[in-house]
């Protein structure tokens, strides 16, 4: 009896490793959580030309981020997506200088569709701001934007499991990441904070300094 029990035991916790978000499959941080993705080369974060989403004095925490398990793993779209764990109404801001290619906002939160502003940049990447609140967006379709201009409130619209900021850069702007034919994501730092060589790391929160 005492064998069978101890059987059940062991496939009970072994499950709940299994469905644990926080596995990692990059480079080991603090408490286990994903540093970053191994054998990529990172922008420098001194001269990088990106800010963090939200204005300057306030500080978030990050969920899941690159190469940290499940949609955000080595291989996937959305390798290098950044969760920003926001309340839903929270300001999300211009990440840098760029024209407003598409706007979603008719998505209520936790349902279909995904809400997103989309910004191109000027060396051609595609800025996403995922699961947006309800008519959330602050832009138009063609307008320019500066970074730290608002262009949003985040939500919790699409699939997403929890109030955030779905934060990517893709090559391409409002492709479906899993279509037929999904983006590409890119990793990318931050000037505008505390050191982040391997981006913004799960588990950390970060602080939108001056610049």
């Amino acid at each position: 009896m005492k064998v069978v029990i101890y059987i059940a035991l062991f496939f009970v916790c072994f499950s709940c490793i299994k469905k644990d978000s926080f596995i990692s499959d990059g480079v080991g941080g603090q408490n286990g959580f994903a540093n970053g993705c191994e054998g990529i080369f990172y922008p420098n974060r001194e001269t990088s030309l990106n800010v963090l989403p939200y204005p300057i004095g306030q500080s978030y925490s990050i969920g899941l981020s690159h190469c940290s398990g499940s949609e955000h793993s080595e291989g996937e779209p959305d390798q290098f997506a950044i969760e920003i764990i926001m309340d839903v109404g929270t300001l999300v801001t211009a990440t840098r200088k760029g024209t407003i290619m598409y706007v979603e906002e008719s998505g209520l939160d936790f349902e279909l569709p995904n809400n997103v502003v989309i910004l191109r940049d000027e060396d051609g990447f595609f800025h996403q701001y995922q699961h947006l609140t309800y008519n959330g967006a602050l832009v138009e379709k063609g307008q320019f934007v500066n970074k730290g201009d608002y262009i949003g409130y985040s939500g919790a619209s699409g699939i997403a499991r929890f109030p955030h900021l779905h934060f990517v850069a893709t090559d391409f702007d409002w492709v479906n990441p899993y279509g037929t034919n999904p983006y590409k994501s890119y990793p990318i730092t931050f000037s505008n904070t505390s050191d982040n060589p391997r981006s913004l790391i799960q588990g950390q929160t970060y602080e939108a300094l001056p610049y």
